[in-house]
């Protein structure tokens, strides 16, 4: 038996347990382990997607949430998920998941719009823009310690993938709009599922109509008919928009299996989504991108590792 003098210093936390997989700790650890691994094959199988001739990402990004919405209502029909005890306001809903669906839209717009470096760039101000939102907004501080490995955080990232930085002013508008909408939502994330006593699966559950119903709309607005004359073909004909896209499918014009891949691309953003809010409901959204840059890291060394560059150049 324990001594009293070890059963104080037990008590007192001199020993401290393991984080267990029941713990927050835990349940955060598989959470970043399964963004990691589910980021990385959605990028892959959305490269497939778009290499087939389907590169229409607000019209991707719709398939995935109306597959959110459907998996989620088959799970309450099978009594395997329980809704949120206190309800989310509809108007709050909206909110999470148009600025969700917002960043998404910007960000391809900012890749577009500007060179690959300054799209880094953007992405690295995340961080702080985040940081300064939390303490104006929400009165939540972090310590210099944290500021400090932040710091020396983004900047290896920047020397690591910010090479060329070619601004514009258009481009810079809408990259801005693309931090502070990324920003916004996920700290919407992390205080909503506070603020309603909610998991991320709820939380998941409670926006996925409206952010198929925006990207929805993005993708009749942007996605689904030619509004530019590089997308008619020689004939004069739309041939880059989805209706286009639907009609070869129809034809025959399109590479096999690439609805089974669609449909794959819908379980991984149901899995990346799923590890995304449970991450930052278990942490915060600064952990979360601190896990994103991991995964840049990630894919810098195994770049180099596997596909070494000729001559060592």
């Amino acid at each position: 038996p324990l001594t009293h003098a070890c059963t104080a210093r037990f008590r007192c936390g001199t020993f401290t347990a393991r984080p267990t997989l029941g713990s927050p700790m835990g349940a955060a650890t598989w959470y970043a382990i399964g963004n990691v691994l589910s980021s990385v094959a959605i990028v892959l199988v959305n490269k497939r997607v778009f290499a087939a001739g389907f590169h229409f990402p607000f019209t991707l990004s719709f398939f995935h949430f109306c597959f959110t919405v459907v998996f989620y209502r088959l799970l309450l029909a099978c009594n395997l998920f329980e809704l949120p005890s206190s309800p989310m306001p509809e108007a709050d809903k909206f909110k999470v998941a148009f600025a969700g669906v917002a960043s998404i839209g910007f960000m391809n717009v900012s890749l577009s719009l500007n060179s690959v470096g300054f799209y880094q760039v953007t992405k690295l101000t995340i961080v702080p823009v985040t940081l300064l939102i939390n303490f104006y907004m929400y009165t939540v501080s972090t310590t210099h310690k944290v500021k400090l490995s932040l710091l020396i955080l983004l900047a290896g990232v920047g020397i690591a993938t910010v090479s060329d930085v070619d601004l514009r002013p258009l481009g810079l508008a809408f990259g801005v709009l693309a931090v502070l909408s990324t920003a916004m939502f996920q700290i919407w994330q992390g205080t909503k599922q506070k603020e309603y006593g909610m998991s991320g699966t709820q939380l998941q559950y409670s926006v996925s109509f409206y952010q198929a119903l925006s990207s929805c709309g993005l993708s009749l607005a942007v996605e689904s008919f030619c509004l530019a004359p590089q997308q008619l073909d020689g004939r004069g004909e739309c041939s880059d928009s989805t209706m286009a896209f639907l009609s070869q499918w129809r034809a025959g014009r399109v590479p096999d299996g690439i609805v089974g891949t669609i449909l794959a691309t819908c379980f991984l953003a149901l899995l990346v989504n799923w590890c995304s809010f449970g991450l930052i409901g278990k942490t915060s959204p600064i952990t979360f991108q601190v896990v994103g840059h991991a995964k840049t890291c990630l894919v810098l060394i195994g770049g180099d590792v596997f596909f070494p560059l000729a001559g060592g150049a």
